[in-house]
């Protein structure tokens, strides 16, 4: 027996359906097509994939970059020497060679006293004015100290030599006979001049002692050495 509810309920949609569409047309439903059926076909069997049990994933570490270390790379430089057209010759830096002071060495007649005779010695020994003029000499001013225990006395000048010339003495003052008592005498000597001089030029002065036929000894200083003086002349 028809259910009245499913009998209303069926003519409901058929009214509706009239309505929308103006026929059943729209609202029959469509069968579906069967597909078509090839016989002698061969028959294709799908294998069954169980599906996979639940796997616990492993947790993934943050992914590093690690930098890659610059490969170093070795540059050859190759030097090419080019010859030089023209050889340049190198000029050293040279100085020019101080030339050194001559030293004026006793002429063969200016010998030294004996050793201990006499015991006279000559400690200082100047000349004024410090740069004399060529024409007017100077006057030189000598300290005699006599450590011989007895009153003495010489006759001595100043020995004059030019700086470039050692074979020979330049000039002498006037000699003098002096007495030199046992202690300090301080004497001076003078009589002397330089003709022709054109320019400053140097000379050199030490103390001598003298006898009747003018034979020279030189005066020393207590330690030995003989004493030079050092000065220049002037036109």
């Amino acid at each position: 027996m028809t259910n009245p509810r499913e009998v209303m309920r069926r003519g409901v949609v058929l009214i509706f359906c009239l309505w929308i569409f103006g026929g059943a047309v729209g609202c029959t439903p469509t069968a579906p097509a069967l597909p078509t059926v090839i016989s002698n076909a061969p028959t294709v069997l799908v294998p069954f994939t169980p599906n996979a049990p639940n796997l616990q994933l492993p947790t993934l570490l943050p992914t590093v970059l690690v930098p890659t270390a610059a490969t170093a790379t070795s540059v050859v430089i190759v030097v090419t020497a080019t010859p030089s057209p023209t050889p340049t010759a190198t000029l050293a830096s040279v100085r020019a060679p101080t030339k050194p002071r001559a030293t004026a060495t006793p002429a063969e007649t200016a010998t030294l006293f004996p050793e201990g005779i006499p015991k006279v010695y000559v400690t200082a020994l100047r000349v004024e004015p410090t740069t004399p003029k060529a024409a007017e000499g100077g006057t030189f001013f000598v300290t005699f100290q006599n450590l011989s225990g007895r009153d003495d006395g010489y006759n001595w000048a100043v020995e004059i030599w030019d700086v470039e010339n050692t074979k020979r003495p330049f000039g002498l003052t006037t000699p003098q006979n002096s007495p030199m008592p046992v202690g300090v005498s301080n004497l001076n000597s003078t009589g002397w001049t330089v003709k022709g001089l054109g320019e400053c030029h140097g000379y050199r002065a030490r103390v001598v002692a003298r006898d009747d036929e003018d034979n020279r000894s030189t005066f020393i200083q207590p330690d030995g050495s003989i004493l030079w003086l050092d000065f220049t002349v002037c036109p």
